[in-house]
């Protein structure tokens, strides 16, 4: 495997407020090209959790938002397990405003590279939501990404890995 480009950074902000769920999705496939057996590699996810009116960090009481990043389309958060599953965070507040969070990065279930995860889907989906309705929450999600080429054994790898999903 080989980089073809330096990292860069892709960036999404994605709507928290919502009870049932919001749903952005990333065009990925100026990035990823089958015939050139070309993958985007993340090497880091960052969330920021903020308000989208005044643009600083997001308060609420008693309540839980989460975000996913995964390779592919889906609807709605999934189960932690899930091999599409690129990164999630979480944070949640306690009833006197007091905030905590859990984040996981980039749990690489596919092996193929040790700086990242190799990607070679055409759309990257982040999923959210929230317990209770939380006015003006916003996560923007930040990729560093890389372009690169895969061997064919790695490429193939992926493909089936993808289609098995």
């Amino acid at each position: 495997m080989a980089a073809k480009t330096a990292s860069f950074f892709i960036r999404k902000t994605i709507d928290c407020s919502s009870i049932s769920g919001n749903v952005e999705s990333l065009d990925t496939s100026a990035y990823v090209d089958p015939s050139d057996r070309q993958g985007l590699e993340i090497e880091m996810v960052d969330f920021v959790f903020y308000n989208g009116a005044n643009y600083l960090p997001f308060e609420d009481t008693s309540n839980q938002i989460g975000v996913q990043v995964l390779a592919g389309t889906y609807g709605e958060l999934q189960d932690l397990g899930e091999e599409d599953l690129i990164a999630s965070a979480g944070i949640s507040w306690d009833s006197t405003s007091n905030p905590s969070n859990a984040t996981d990065m980039f749990p690489d279930a596919l092996g193929i590279s040790k700086k990242g995860r190799i990607v070679v889907d055409d759309t990257i989906t982040i999923a959210t939501d929230t317990q209770d309705a939380a006015t003006n929450a916003k996560c923007c999600v930040i990729l560093k990404c890389r372009v690169v080429r895969l061997t064919n054994k790695d490429f193939m790898a992926l493909a089936l890995q993808t289609v098995a999903n």
